[in-house]
């Protein structure tokens, strides 16, 4: 189960960053590939605009079609394709509009065939009465495929009014 390994290794990466005491620096590690963040970039925008025009086939393109694939959304995990694949349908046929914005993009090579993406994010969700806007945190964990970069992990949380 390479995702088990993935997740693991994400999990340790984000541990190891808690960690440090105040005025230590991060630990020394090679730079990531211009042509890993330029392609778990891509894929993210794909992602992106996919919301925007309301495509689960085009959304589908980007996921591993596996039951290590993992979706974590308002703090439940949809696990396996065939239940991310029934959350997009309904995801996207709930809403006349979505529009998602990203910014301070950050992608970090987990290996030759792993990367971990974050992003801040703005949502917006529509039903063409009502708009609900949410801002806060997307995290991805892509791996790669042949030429392709897929999606195994999903992550995405908001802050939430106290």
């Amino acid at each position: 189960m390479r995702h088990a390994a993935i997740t693991l290794a994400v999990v340790a990466l984000a541990a190891a960053g808690c960690h440090r005491g105040a005025g230590e620096s991060a630990p020394a590690h090679p730079a990531t590939p211009k042509e890993v963040v330029a392609a778990a970039r891509a894929t993210i925008e794909q992602w992106r605009q996919a919301y925007e025009v309301h495509s689960v086939e085009a959304l589908a393109k980007l996921y591993a079609h596996d039951i290590d694939l993992v979706v974590v959304q308002d703090g439940l995990a949809i696990v396996g394709w065939s239940s991310v694949e029934s959350m997009l349908k309904e995801h996207i046929a709930r809403y006349k509009e979505i529009h998602v914005r990203l910014k301070d993009i950050q992608v970090q090579s987990l290996g030759d065939s792993a990367a971990v993406a974050t992003a801040a994010m703005t949502r917006e969700q529509g039903d063409g009465v009502t708009t609900v806007t949410e801002s806060g945190a997307l995290t991805v964990v892509l791996r790669k495929a042949g030429d392709t970069w897929q999606i195994v992990t999903e992550h995405w949380s908001y802050k939430r009014g106290t």
